[in-house]
């Protein structure tokens, strides 16, 4: 019951939500359960700390033959992250999604996100790991086009095609590795490679399919391109749901992938790994750094972070895996804040097209201060949790003996810093041209909720920084427990 409550209540959720015309009542229904799955999420960690990893044997139908659910420290830290942005742009949401769009059914259709994000940290095998990520594709792809405005139905079919190409291709390999092995539990299939170590190559095939479909998901070069074509086309609060989730599902499906299968032939998948991680650094910060589309430059940037936890799982210790995880925590809250931000201002002038912005810290210094977090953040300066993320990253990567690959990390930080400078001067230090000022009806309500979200977030990207240290100890722990794998076989499976 203490994992599947994290099911229950969004589940419980989408039934009321059924049955409940009024949408005012759907909007207080959804703060409360999103209030109810913070709270569960926070109760996991010191039973997790406890217990070190928590198991359900679904239906008390014993492993491989039942469905686990499984919560390690790793995965208990991103439920708990999950919940913790879910219930802020939940709150966000209240003010700056219209009520044609909550009418419609936007509440309902950010549960079935939030059900499907948290099945799918807790999965404890492929097919159900598949099923997870179908929900949040189903859900998300509703919500990417909810208005039926022309922009959001271009970009959601190419958001629609790339992901259901990248559910083939993870169904498919799903398929195989099931031919080869006659399993899906995931402690299962890691116990049965590490007896099949000598003969890995015939599951090449089969570990391809499953990890291009991962790297789909998780936005990674080559196959980044619906990302930066659909991220910019829902409200606000959608996008950076978006941001802060969907493709962090698909790089902690990979480092769980990495960590109990690929390791084994670490001659091969290291090296893509890197090459993968470090080209996405590149080519996402250098996409950015040509746009004048506030949402466009921020979403070419998660290709940019991503590559960050990518190179990190690519140097695979135990210095580097911590880095990665308290690198994915960090880029979770910032790059949903900076959204919040991209959001607010899209409410005050109606566009978010940089030439034609400005004055905005006139307007309110408390937004700019909170971009300013948020953006220096991601750019890596002290001593927001983005320094000391970056550098545990590029520590890591020379220690292992990847200084090339970290100084290459740390040239993309100065670019990202570029970026970010770029929004800062346009957005909110220069004068806005008067020949282009735009303005929504100055009767509109204070964005009082809208601001309590990004002041959270803020406060815990300063905070992050400032307690990095006990902070990173859990990523440590957690990272033990990664590179540790008869461990958790033996959680799931029992005693040998």
């Amino acid at each position: 019951m203490i994992l599947f409550a994290l099911l229950l209540i969004p589940f419980t959720y989408l039934m009321l939500a059924l049955l409940i015309k009024k949408a005012g009542i759907k909007k207080r229904l959804a703060l409360v359960f999103s209030t109810l799955n913070l709270l569960w999420a926070m109760a996991l960690i010191p039973i997790v700390q406890f217990k070190e990893i928590i198991v359900v044997q679904m239906g008390g139908w014993s492993a491989p033959f039942g469905i686990s659910l499984v919560a390690d420290r790793f995965s208990v830290l991103m439920l708990l992250v999950t919940a913790f942005i879910f219930f802020l742009t939940t709150v966000y949401a209240t003010q700056s999604v219209d009520k044609a769009r909550r009418k419609n059914g936007h509440f309902f259709f950010t549960f079935g996100i939030l059900m499907g994000v948290n099945g799918s940290f807790m999965a404890g095998d492929l097919f159900n790991l598949y099923v997870w990520f179908e929900v949040m594709l189903m859900s998300s792809f509703i919500l990417v086009s909810l208005g039926g405005e022309r922009k959001q139905l271009e970009g959601s079919i190419k958001y629609l095609i790339l992901n259901l190409i990248s559910s083939l291709f993870f169904v498919a390999g799903i398929g195989l590795l099931y031919g080869k092995l006659g399993s899906l539990n995931l402690a299962d299939l890691s116990q049965k490679m590490e007896l099949a170590r000598a003969n890995l190559a015939v599951l090449n095939p089969a570990l391809i399919l499953i990890f291009v479909g991962f790297a789909i998901k998780g936005a990674l070069f080559p196959f980044f391109f619906w990302l930066p074509a659909s991220y910019h086309t829902p409200p606000p609060a959608v996008t950076a749901l978006f941001a802060g989730l969907l493709t962090k599902v698909g790089i902690y499906s990979l480092i769980r992938f990495y960590t109990l299968f690929l390791y084994y032939d670490a001659g091969f998948w290291q090296q893509v790994v890197l090459w993968m991680g470090a080209l996405s650094m590149v080519i996402g910060v250098v996409a950015a750094s040509s746009q004048y589309d506030f949402r466009k430059i921020l979403s070419f940037h998660i290709i940019s972070q991503v590559g960050y936890v990518v190179i990190a799982l690519g140097f695979f210790t135990e210095a580097a895996l911590t880095a990665a995880i308290f690198f994915l925590v960090h880029n979770m809250l910032s790059k949903t804040n900076a959204f919040l931000v991209a959001g607010w201002v899209h409410r005050e002038k109606g566009t978010l097209n940089l030439k034609v912005l400005g004055d905005m810290f006139k307007k309110s210094p408390v937004w700019g201060i909170l971009f300013f977090i948020s953006a220096f953040s991601l750019a890596g300066l002290p001593p927001l949790s983005g320094f000391f993320g970056k550098y545990l990253v590029l520590q890591s990567g020379i220690e292992a003996g990847y200084t090339g690959v970290a100084l290459l990390a740390l040239f993309v930080g100065l670019f990202t810093l570029f970026s970010m400078v770029k929004i800062w001067l346009e957005v909110f230090w220069k004068k806005q041209p008067e020949d282009s000022a735009m303005e929504w009806p100055v009767n509109q309500k204070p964005a009082h909720w809208m601001l309590f979200s990004s002041l959270a977030l803020g406060a815990a990207i300063v905070a992050m920084g400032l307690w990095a240290a006990p902070i990173a100890e859990y990523c440590e722990a957690a990272a033990q427990d990664l590179l540790n794998p008869s461990k958790y076989i033996e959680y799931v499976l029992g005693p040998s």
